[in-house]
């Protein structure tokens, strides 16, 4: 079924290949930034619930 209602659709290839670069490019940059933050920084985050 999804197959026929992609097939109908003129330019589907290119639109499903930007999302997937899109998603992986977006989710690159979340990791890369997890690892390059401050480790204090993400030691007070990690408390801040525990903190009255």
């Amino acid at each position: 079924m999804f197959k026929q209602f992609i097939s109908n659709i003129p330019g589907a290839d290119s639109y499903m290949i930007f999302s997937l670069i899109t998603f992986m490019a977006f989710f690159t940059a979340v990791g890369i930034y997890m690892f390059w933050m401050d480790r204090k920084h993400v030691d007070r985050m990690k408390n801040l619930p525990f903190e009255k």
